[in-house]
């Protein structure tokens, strides 16, 4: 999955559970609709990123879905506790550094990939030239050899 094709639901995904004090941790339905996103592309983002996300062992009763929340906003769960908080527990919101180390992390990620990929169209292009250069040369010696009359 590449983050550059992602970035609208990441970058939204990230700051709404980075950042909220009442939820925590959502389903894909419940944040999709309350962000009016795709819910199928918003869970294939929580799966497909599961460094950033965080999915609970707990499932939404009414949809089976299991909630998801930021790794690094879990990570700042209080001793030893690894259990699952409930869905609506205090914890901090994400301080304004983490959330800006995330935002430029998938940023710059993003930004990495679609330079790779121009490197790689570009390559492409030349590759191309070369076999048309190299059939023009092989035509140009086929054609003096055995003049067209």
């Amino acid at each position: 999955m590449k983050y550059a094709s992602n970035l609208d639901y990441l970058m939204a995904s990230i700051v709404y559970l980075g950042t909220h004090t009442y939820w925590w941790a959502r389903s894909p339905k419940s944040m999709a609709s309350e962000l009016q996103l795709n819910e199928e592309r918003l869970q294939r983002v929580f799966d497909g990123f599961p460094g950033l996300f965080r999915k609970s062992v707990r499932t939404d009763r009414e949809t089976g879905q299991h909630y998801y929340a930021l790794q690094a906003r879990y990570a700042q769960k209080e001793g030893g506790d690894t259990k699952d908080p409930e869905q609506t527990s205090y914890i901090k919101p994400l301080s304004k550094d983490t959330l800006t180390v995330l935002i430029e992390f998938v940023s710059k990620t993003a930004e990495n990939e679609l330079s790779q990929s121009r490197a790689t169209r570009t390559n492409f292009v030349a590759i191309g030239a070369s076999i048309i250069s190299a059939m023009a040369a092989i035509a140009a010696v086929f054609l003096s050899k055995f003049p067209v009359r």
